[in-house]
């Protein structure tokens, strides 16, 4: 059976029907394929990490203001406590 790479068009001679179907590229072709393929997914996954890393970050600096004006009100409170202790 005859076929032709997707990339670069050379003919490639596949003799097993399922190796035909699954065959798409020349051998000098598919290892291009998969580097590009594979820096793809990479740049996709940096992107995605980035993303939720931003988004953790924000989170964090959200929460410990929250905990910083929670601890403000914690020691306002005591201060308060003591001063109706000593009176």
């Amino acid at each position: 059976m005859d076929k032709r790479c997707q990339e670069c068009g050379r003919g490639l001679v596949i003799d097993d029907w399922y190796s035909y179907i699954r065959t798409k590229y020349c051998p000098a072709c598919a290892a291009a394929v998969k580097r590009r393929q594979n820096a793809e997914r990479m740049r996709q996954l940096r992107r995605i990490t980035r993303q939720k890393n931003s988004a953790v970050r924000e989170l964090c600096t959200v929460q410990a203001a929250e905990l910083a004006a929670l601890r403000d009100l914690i020691q306002k409170q005591r201060a308060e406590l003591d001063a109706l202790k000593n009176h």
